[in-house]
């Protein structure tokens, strides 16, 4: 395997554990194999905004049904690994996303006030706790861009769509020896993720069903193509199930042709023409004012490359994939972790040192320039940062922003450095509000954390929880003790801020 084949598997096993931290799928799983879905959104971070009554009044019971039985079987910690993010790994801002199971296409429903379906609301600013909103809306009520999600990347039922997603045929699994001779869907999905060269990927996507629009193309067109082929593997059946959907919202009153957006800048496209044809498309906007779905709203997951290289076992599959991929077999199930102790060496004068990073802290015995600048690194992130430190800081405030309370409190037990900052200069207090606050606060007061640190821009703790938009933490905190009239630089108040990050 190549060095950049190789970061890019690491760089997935980090995010799955950042999207669906091991708390999270363990206390998720159970409440929803205990048929309480409701508890399940609550251990993913889903605040609920929905009334089944509300829904059967206004499109009528059978609308309600189909939404109940949805419900019944969303599985929202597995959602979470399939919603659209940025390159940092998180959540597209504001972006809605559509979950739902109807059969038909959504603008011939038969029903009263349109097709309801649910949708997650993504947080919405960049600096958002990563927490999702679960609601019911109407589809003659989207506008612009949204991403619809096929039922394997949500619903626990779809064991057989699942496994087809994943790239298992009848015989193996992508990237596992067999006997199989032939094409088959393994061998289809490994082709398809193949390494190639901007030359000749419009040939890859033409083997998988979809031409690349000849004529006058942007020279940016096949670097593009290489940067979505992550999603090639399941282009093609969902550019087809968005077209049947959405088609009406969506078709090109000249041509016929039904316009589905890869990005919110409309380029490229995907057409699915009036002949049954997949076509994409540089051309920019989209035919319809209602804009639409993102054809390249998923991607296909690459566990099973993860397991062939051995980053992952069966046993640290999600519940679901597992499931899927090795059908009968009983589940040891283990979560990816991380190992709360490790040691390194740092240059220093010129010796080489032992450095432990012990959790959320950092310990040397040696008193010298290259050991203290270790510490001050860790504890600032100002340069020089040896490459380990840096590493140790990014996963202690990646698993902080993405709230895995589970993972911070094991660290804080493993061993705790309040001067501790992140490059804003914000301790762990001003980050409460990303994390389970009842479990983590009064661990954090007991360590010696201040309720009334300043970070880098001024702001207390209950400011900070303010900036987040998180009221319960903003409780929690001034229960505490924090002082609610602290005055930022600018002579606002936490309560003055608040209502300027509800907008």
């Amino acid at each position: 395997m190549d060095q950049g084949r190789r970061l890019d598997r690491e760089r997935y096993l980090r995010q799955l554990g950042y999207a669906t931290p091991a708390g999270m799928v363990l206390e998720a799983t159970a409440a929803r194999l205990a048929g309480n879905w409701r508890a399940a959104c609550a251990a993913a971070g889903v605040q609920v905004n929905l009334d089944l009554r509300d829904v059967a009044d206004d499109f009528g019971t059978a609308a309600a049904e189909m939404i109940e039985a949805d419900l019944a079987g969303l599985a929202p910690d597995y959602l979470r690994r399939h919603l659209p993010r940025t390159e940092a790994f998180r959540l597209e801002p504001g972006m809605l996303v559509v979950l739902s199971r109807w059969p038909f296409p959504f603008a011939k429903p038969g029903l009263r006030a349109g097709t309801p379906v649910l949708a997650v609301i993504l947080p919405a600013g960049w600096e958002s706790p990563q927490r999702l909103e679960l609601r019911v809306i109407e589809t003659g009520s989207l506008r612009e861009r949204w991403v619809d999600l096929p039922e394997w990347a949500w619903h626990a039922g779809a064991v057989t769509e699942r496994r087809w997603a994943y790239g298992a045929s009848a015989a193996r699994l992508p990237w596992q020896a067999g006997d199989l001779a032939g094409p088959d869907r393994a061998s289809e999905f490994e082709r398809l993720l193949a390494r190639s060269d901007p030359g000749r990927i419009k040939d890859l996507y033409r083997s998988a069903g979809l031409a690349v629009e000849q004529g006058e193309r942007p020279r940016w067109l096949p670097q593009e193509l290489l940067r979505l082929q992550d999603r090639l593997p399941v282009l093609a059946a969902e550019a087809r199930r968005l077209a049947f959907r959405y088609g009406d919202l969506l078709r090109d009153p000249d041509t016929g042709d039904v316009v589905l957006p890869a990005t919110a800048w409309g380029s490229p496209q995907v057409l699915a023409r009036a002949d049954g044809s997949l076509l994409v498309s540089a051309r920019s906007g989209s035919a319809s004012r209602w804009g639409g779905p993102l054809a390249f709203g998923t991607s296909a997951p690459v566990d099973a490359a993860l397991l062939r290289w051995g980053r992952l076992s069966p046993d640290e599959l999600h519940p679901l994939v597992h499931e899927a991929l090795f059908p009968g077999r009983e589940q040891d199930w283990q979560p990816i972790t991380h190992d709360p102790y490790a040691s390194f060496r740092v240059r220093c004068g010129g010796e080489w040192h032992l450095v432990e990073a012990a959790g959320a802290s950092v310990l040397t015995s040696h008193a010298g320039p290259g050991c203290a600048a270790a510490r001050a690194g860790f504890r600032t992130g100002r340069k020089p940062v040896p490459k380990e430190v840096r590493k140790l800081r990014q996963r202690i405030f990646a698993q902080v922003f993405h709230g895995d309370t589970d993972a911070v409190l094991a660290d804080v037990a493993a061993g705790f450095d309040p001067a501790l900052r992140d490059g804003r200069g914000r301790t762990l207090l001003h980050l409460i509000g990303y994390l389970d606050h009842e479990r983590v606060l009064p661990v954090l007061l007991a360590a010696g954390l201040s309720l009334e640190e300043r970070d880098a821009a001024g702001h207390t703790p209950l400011h900070t929880a303010a900036l987040s938009g998180s009221t319960a933490a903003m409780a929690a905190l001034i229960a505490a003790g924090a002082f609610e009239d602290a005055r930022d630089p600018a002579g606002n108040t936490p309560r003055q801020l608040l209502p300027a990050v509800r907008r």
